[in-house]
């Protein structure tokens, strides 16, 4: 989507939902801005939007949970991506608000999900401990001293 109007503009949430994120895609910056709400717009770094978009490689959306009602939805989404020269993966998980405005939807805002608790399998070894390599000597003075 170039240039949005009228007759082009997404008709629900949804559809603005995978329309932004095909804009995220193309580095189509000006779609990400226009189509965000007027009352939030002023809070949405233009630079950081277009740094985020253009380096990264954008892998994949799934749209997990929708809540509509007449003039606003929430939609839980995962969007996975790369940056540019990294290999890891990014699962970047949102639970976004879209609202309609003259009879438009506009993205509003978004919300995290808090980070997932890690709970360590194997027991902790502590500093005093005999390493773990079996060398005989305390966890500190052996391997645990390679990883400060």
């Amino acid at each position: 989507m170039s240039e949005i109007n009228e007759k082009n503009w997404p008709q629900s949430a949804r559809e603005l939902l995978e329309a932004r994120y095909q804009a995220f895609k193309d580095g189509n910056i000006d779609f990400i801005v226009e189509t965000t709400h007027p009352e939030t717009r002023e809070q949405h770094d233009r630079k950081e939007i277009e740094a985020w978009a253009n380096n990264s490689e954008w892998l994949g959306l799934e749209i997990e949970k929708e809540e509509n009602e007449s003039d606003y939805s929430w939609i839980n989404f995962t969007v996975n991506y790369r940056e540019k020269d990294k290999e890891e993966t990014v699962e970047h998980e949102e639970r976004a608000l879209f609202r309609q405005h003259e009879g438009r939807w506009y993205y509003v805002d978004s919300t995290f999900p808090k980070a997932k608790t890690y709970r360590r399998e194997e027991k902790k070894v502590g500093r005093n401990d005999p390493c773990t390599c079996g060398s005989g000597k305390k966890y500190k003075k052996c391997c645990g001293s390679q990883t400060s």
